[in-house]
C-alpha cells in the first residue's frame, strides 16, 4: 500500500514538473521560394522582436537570438532582389523612417508544452490574438507573429497589420519527438502566411 501511494505521489510530481515546462527547439531549415525581382529597387528595414514569456524551467535548445536569426535569414533568402537592412531588436518600438519600407515582426509565440500550459509562454505585442482552448493530455505547439508593414515611400504613409497564429496538437505517442515535429509544423505554416501577407501588400 505504501509503495503504491509513493508511486502515485511521484507520478503526480513528475507530471506537475512536466506541465510547468515550455519547450523550444530550433526549426528545421525551411527552403524558401525566392521572389526574384520583387521590390528590387527598394530598401526594407526589418526588425524582429521576441516577446515570448519563457519560464525558468523551460527546456530551450534554440535561444531567442537563434530564433530571430533564422527568421531574418529566411526572409532575406525569400527576397534576394531587395536590399534588406536588419535592425536590432531594441529598435522594434522606434518609429519607422521616411522614404522606405519597414517590416516589424513580433514573435508572440514559438514553443510547445504539454496540455494548456502552452499559454504561459504567449507574449502580448498589442495584437488581437485568439488562441481558443488548448486540449489537456496532449502536446500543444503554437507559433504566433504580429506583423506590421509600414510603406513610407513617395511621401505617403501606409500601415498594414496582421496577427498570425498557428496551432497543432497531438497525443503523447512519441514524446518529445511529437512535440518537436508539431512545433516545426506551426513554424512553417506561420511563415507561409507571413510571406503571403508581405507579397499581397506590395503586389500591384
Amino acid at each position: 500500500m505504501k509503495t503504491k501511494l509513493l508511486f502515485i505521489i511521484l507520478l503526480l510530481i513528475t507530471g506537475n514538473l512536466l506541465a510547468q515546462k515550455l519547450y523550444v527547439w530550433c526549426p528545421k531549415d525551411q527552403i524558401p521560394t525566392p521572389r526574384q525581382g520583387f521590390l528590387e529597387k527598394d530598401t526594407i528595414d526589418l526588425v524582429v522582436f521576441d516577446g515570448r514569456i519563457l519560464t525558468e524551467k523551460s527546456k530551450i535548445e534554440c535561444t531567442s537570438e537563434n530564433t530571430i536569426l533564422q527568421l531574418t535569414d529566411f526572409i532575406k533568402q525569400t527576397y534576394p532582389s531587395t536590399t534588406i537592412n536588419v535592425l536590432a531588436s531594441s529598435l522594434y518600438y522606434k518609429d519607422p523612417i521616411q522614404n522606405r519600407i519597414t517590416i516589424k515582426i513580433g514573435i508572440s509565440a514559438y514553443h510547445a508544452a504539454f496540455g494548456a500550459d502552452v499559454k504561459v509562454g504567449i507574449g502580448s505585442l498589442g495584437g488581437s490574438f485568439s488562441y481558443g482552448v488548448f486540449p489537456e493530455g496532449k502536446w500543444n505547439a503554437v507559433t504566433g507573429y504580429s506583423v506590421k508593414i509600414y510603406d513610407f515611400r513617395k511621401n505617403v504613409e501606409s500601415k498594414k497589420m496582421k496577427d498570425i497564429y498557428k496551432i497543432a496538437s497531438k497525443p503523447n505517442m512519441g514524446g518529445y519527438i511529437t512535440a518537436k515535429n508539431i512545433l516545426n509544423t506551426t513554424y512553417i505554416e506561420a511563415n507561409q502566411e507571413m510571406l503571403f501577407f508581405i507579397d499581397e501588400t506590395f503586389m500591384k
